[in-house]
């Protein structure tokens, strides 16, 4: 009983911003919540506030929500924005928004190229954008950068595949443009012969009127 009141105590003795934060980093997001919310109304122009509550309200599934308030953290940031872009990502990603996904990890990465979260999920939108051979080049990039990830054998395996599926597709596109090729000659023949027979059919046509003249001439 004693150690809840002195409990109590120093939770209130906490900001709201100090207790919301507490109970995030204690990963307790519908406990961190509303304090959190009570700090942005205090202070809005503190941007941890708006990260924290676009990544609680992300855990809780309202993505919309997240997305809305992440937005609004873009808008008074200054240290964070590749954070505000990546979890912006997120969210679009869980949505199977995958075209702006991959633009908002572009963003993270174009103000801090050492995201290297942000290579691997950027990499897991391209490839459901079927854009493989730009998603094997950032999984091979987050490798550089997190090389003891405990997700390497897995991440070596998904290039691998990679390689071998860009192979196929580059074989393939070599012989259906040797189709077309070869389609393209075909016809090429067909329009050089049609007009062969014209040149033909116009010479033999001057002969009949030359002969009819002359037996014009003669009657």
């Amino acid at each position: 009983m004693w150690f809840i009141s002195c409990l109590t105590a120093v939770l209130l003795s906490l900001t709201s911003l100090q207790q919301g934060e507490q109970l995030f980093l204690e990963n307790k997001p519908r406990e961190a919540l509303p304090h959190l919310e009570r700090a942005l109304y205090e202070n809005p122009q503190e941007e941890k506030i708006y990260l924290y509550l676009g990544i609680v309200y992300e855990q809780l599934g309202d993505a919309e929500k997240s997305i809305q308030i992440l937005k609004r953290g873009l808008n008074v940031s200054q240290g964070y924005k590749d954070l505000f872009y990546y979890n912006l990502g997120n969210n679009h990603f869980r949505r199977q928004e995958f075209t702006v996904a991959e633009q908002m990890y572009s963003n993270a990465l174009q103000i801090n190229g050492a995201l290297e979260v942000a290579y691997l999920n950027r990499a897991n939108a391209r490839l459901e954008l079927e854009e493989f051979q730009e998603a094997r080049q950032d999984y091979i990039d987050y490798l550089q950068l997190d090389p003891d990830t405990h997700q390497r054998e897995n991440i070596e395996k998904l290039i691998a595949l990679l390689e071998q599926l860009i192979e196929e597709a580059e074989r393939e596109r070599l012989e259906e443009l040797e189709r077309q090729k070869a389609l393209l000659n075909e016809v090429l023949d067909t329009l050089k012969n049609a007009s062969e027979d014209t040149r033909n059919l116009s010479a033999g046509s001057e002969e009949i009127q030359e002969e009819y003249e002359e037996i014009d001439i003669e009657n």
